[in-house]
């Protein structure tokens, strides 16, 4: 196995430590034959890690963390997203993405990422454009050991932060309802193209990829 495949294997494990740590597991299941792991916990309405990897025959590793705030908190949505082959990550997204402004968590992140710099970055397509903030991570093309370090740590430090900052979030009121602004950050997740397109190179069927992507990646919220 690469370096690559087993330092991201690590990862996972540091990623579901954290979260089991500090969040409690969902009542929500779904049969899907790879991770998905959700959690629930103080001023946090769902916590979701997936990865889907074809380690074995030396293909791909695509990990995802997306963490949605209850809607009556004014917080930010964090966001990681990686795809790796066994001897680069292709890319690398990182992002506390806004639903109102102005939380602590959008200084935060902001203070947290400008000391570090990538060898390549990302220019974000038009549906992205829409919903990630001015200081999201896109890195890409990383070969380099200790700028996957980076990448790694930061995402870990930057869970940290915002699972201890909901705890006691001083943004909840009653009057905040950031429900559109959780499904307008789903709807325009999924207009990306290239999640349906790596899970189906890897032999996933297309009604199986809708339905994971529609119904577990990026629900929206139903309003009663």
């Amino acid at each position: 196995m690469s370096y690559i495949f087993d330092r991201l294997k690590k990862h996972t494990e540091d990623f579901q430590s954290l979260l089991s740590d500090n969040l409690n597991p969902s009542s929500e299941s779904h049969d899907y034959p790879w991770l998905n792991a959700v959690y629930d916990g103080t001023n946090i309405r769902r916590a979701h890690l997936d990865v889907v990897d074809r380690i074995d025959d030396r293909k791909l590793y695509m990990m995802h963390l997306c963490i949605f705030p209850v809607v009556n908190s004014k917080a930010p949505i964090y966001g990681f997203d990686l795809i790796a082959g066994p001897n680069k990550v292709t890319g690398a997204f990182h992002d506390f993405s806004p639903t109102y402004t102005g939380h602590d968590l959008d200084n935060y992140f902001m203070n947290m990422v400008k000391k570090y710099s990538w060898t390549r970055t990302r220019e974000l397509p038009e549906w992205a454009q829409r919903i990630f903030s001015p200081n999201i991570i896109t890195a890409s093309n990383i070969k380099d050991h200790d700028e996957l370090e980076r990448v790694l740590q930061l995402s870990l430090d930057s869970l940290s932060l915002y699972i201890n900052t909901m705890r006691n979030d001083k943004s909840i009121n009653p009057s905040n309802k950031s429900t559109s602004f959780q499904n307008r950050y789903c709807y325009y997740q999924k207009q990306n193209p290239h999640t349906p397109r790596v899970m189906e190179s890897l032999g996933i069927d297309a009604e199986t990829v809708r339905d994971f992507i529609d119904s577990c990646l990026f629900p929206e919220i139903e309003y009663s």
